[in-house]
């Protein structure tokens, strides 16, 4: 059946039942009239019910010798008159769209949800008292909301001081269900809920990261087992400042780190390490902070792993099923765990959302720190902080202000080996990965001067080969007199006259030529005494024996500054490889970019002139 919006759809003595001795109206799930899930398409709207009994106090004698039961103030909120009540809990359970007032003055607000649930069977509960440890209620129906709930007794409780609303469904079998969760007074500005008509949005549909099942993430295996959740204190997460405060305040002190207060009192020197304060409070450590690139940045829900490692996948699925629980998941511990640790019970399925996808990118909630992460997917993280004197939390704990933070980017790839190189025995290989220049440069600025036997001043202007230091090592060509072409080493280097020394490191003599031809310069290229090894994330040059097949490698592409090269670009190399036996000296070059599965092959000529009888 549908939900019911013609009054000429109910029937006095079926749908609805009057008693005048009593003063109750009574609505019964018969005739038109259904009660099923969801409660979007069953009962019948407060206003139907309302032109009903204006219809029946017009045409029943009976009942027009008493007072009218319903004073309406929109079709969508009203108050119960005149000594009538509904009948029974059945009758508000049916009532739709609407909000209402009773004489005892208890009272009902109703509630639409926005968007669909995924099915008619999910079911969406709410909670009416803040704090983590509160207890929360099903909503009546299953499905897509249309209902009423208390906000009132007026002989007990007041709940019209919050009120949120939460859809998170189960994993089951390993497949789930996105979460949905709703403030109604604080995303709507509102001071107090009234008897009215609330509609807010609350949707669910197939979470594709989920592949785990409950029982599995339940169980004693790792690293299901090993991972654990600490919600720390701490207010505050301003700049430290010569001010007054109070134990729990949380501050970034003058050399960049976080710090927590133990101890009431002053700080006469912010511009000191937190150890070093002077004053009259007492300070340490903060547990919540984490260096990410060069800076430190400051969280206050850490997911950790005890033992082990976890993929950015598994620390999901587990997180998502810690907000269903409902028992205490703050569990874990922290190094100063008796002054930042005391943070109280958090009941999972009440506790503010942890982590989220955005496509195949894992982004925390703000104030979410993750630790004991494969290192494998660090790419693809990324941590929303508790941004410096952003204003704090809010009453729930979170950061008012949050930023987006990730690692350095690592890019990574694979070099594969011809079978020639891989079947040498490992002693008499050698391969190495080069920068095929550091920086390259091209103008039409630039120009040789002082030319003198093997030596030269190269000239620009601007700042074009500004970089340039003393010791690189240059390839130079596009001059108009070939013998100015060729490799170079760099002497003293004058910035402010625009001119660097050069010693030409073959036979052919440099001559003077005026700036006009487009000339390029690279800077220590490969085939120069200049070429630089290319070192991987750990600093380790990218060489040695050829092992195996195939060989990884991973690189810093953010923070790689080897040469004076800049961050964050792409960096040319050059691979070189060879055996003795069996397989030739070889050369390739490809391009390390932003990005991990890069794949080079190597393939060598077999050799047929090498011997060392």
């Amino acid at each position: 059946m549908a939900k019911l919006v013609d009054p000429d759809s109910l029937n006095q003595g079926t749908e609805v039942v009057i008693s005048t001795g009593a003063k109750t109206i009574q609505l019964a799930v018969a005739g038109n009239l259904s009660d099923t899930s969801p409660g979007s398409t069953s009962g019948v709207t407060l206003q139907a019910v309302y032109s009903f009994l204006k219809e029946e106090w017009k045409t029943d004698t009976a009942l027009n010798k008493f007072k009218f039961p319903i004073k309406m103030f929109t079709k969508t909120d009203g108050t119960l008159q005149n000594g009538w009540a509904w009948a029974d809990a059945q009758t508000r359970q049916l009532i739709r769209d609407g909000g209402w007032t009773e004489v005892d003055g208890d009272l009902y607000a109703g509630i639409i949800s926005l968007g669909n649930f995924d099915s008619s069977s999910d079911q969406a509960y709410y909670q009416q008292v803040s704090g983590f440890n509160a207890s929360t209620t099903n909503f009546d129906k299953t499905g897509n909301l249309n209902e009423t709930i208390q906000i009132k007794d007026a002989g007990v409780t007041d709940y019209t001081g919050y009120l949120k609303v939460f859809l998170r469904i189960a994993s089951g079998s390993g497949t789930g269900k996105l979460y949905s969760s709703y403030n109604l007074l604080s995303e709507q500005g509102l001071s107090a809920l009234e008897p009215v008509l609330y509609r807010l949005p609350l949707s669910n549909s197939t979470d594709l990261k989920i592949d785990t099942s409950d029982t599995t993430i339940d169980s004693a295996t790792s690293p299901w087992q090993d991972l654990k959740i600490v919600y720390l204190k701490g207010a505050g997460f301003t700049a430290a400042a010569a001010a007054t405060y109070s134990v729990g305040d949380v501050v970034k002190d003058g050399t960049g780190r976080w710090a927590f207060c133990t101890g009431a009192g002053t700080v006469t020197t912010p511009n000191n390490g937190h150890t070093t304060f002077g004053g009259t409070s007492t300070w340490q450590a903060y547990d919540g902070e984490q260096q990410i690139g060069t800076n430190y940045y400051a969280f206050n829900r850490v997911v950790y792993l005890t033992s082990g490692t976890a993929t950015a996948k598994q620390i999901y699925n587990w997180a998502q099923r810690q907000l269903r629980k409902t028992s205490d998941i703050n569990t874990g511990t922290t190094t100063n765990n008796a002054t930042q640790g005391g943070f109280g019970t958090v009941k999972g399925n009440v506790a503010v959302d942890l982590l989220e996808y955005v496509g195949d990118t894992l982004k925390t909630k703000p104030g979410v720190l993750i630790r004991n992460f494969d290192i494998n997917d660090r790419n693809s993280m990324v941590f929303r902080d508790i941004t410096v004197d952003g204003g704090g939390l809010n009453s729930e704990s979170v950061p008012l202000t949050s930023t987006e933070r990730t690692y350095p980017f690592v890019s990574a790839g694979t070099i594969t080996f011809s079978s020639n190189l891989v079947l040498e025995t490992d002693s008499n290989t050698k391969y190495a990965m080069y920068f095929t220049y550091i920086t390259i440069t091209t103008g039409t600025n630039i120009g040789i001067s002082g030319a003198s036997g093997s030596t030269c001043n190269l000239g620009w202007t601007g700042t074009t080969l500004d970089h340039l230091v003393n010791g690189d090592y240059i390839k130079i060509s596009g001059f108009a007199s070939t013998n100015n072409n060729g490799v170079y080493l760099v002497g003293a280097v004058d910035t402010g006259a625009n001119t660097a020394a050069l010693t030409k490191q073959d036979s052919n003599n440099p001559a003077n030529e005026s700036a006009g031809a487009s000339v390029t310069v690279e800077e220590n290229p490969f085939d120069t005494a200049g070429a630089i090894i290319v070192d991987d994330n750990s600093a380790t040059d990218i060489a040695g024996q050829i092992t195996a097949s195939s060989i990884n490698f991973d690189f810093d592409y953010t923070n790689n500054a080897q040469g004076g090269r800049t961050g964050s670009t792409n960096a040319p190399v050059t691979v070189v490889a060879q055996g003795l036996p069996l397989a030739e000296w070889v050369s390739v070059t490809s391009i390390i970019t932003q990005a991990t599965g890069i794949s080079i092959t190597v393939t060598a000529n077999d050799e047929r002139n090498y011997s060392n009888p």
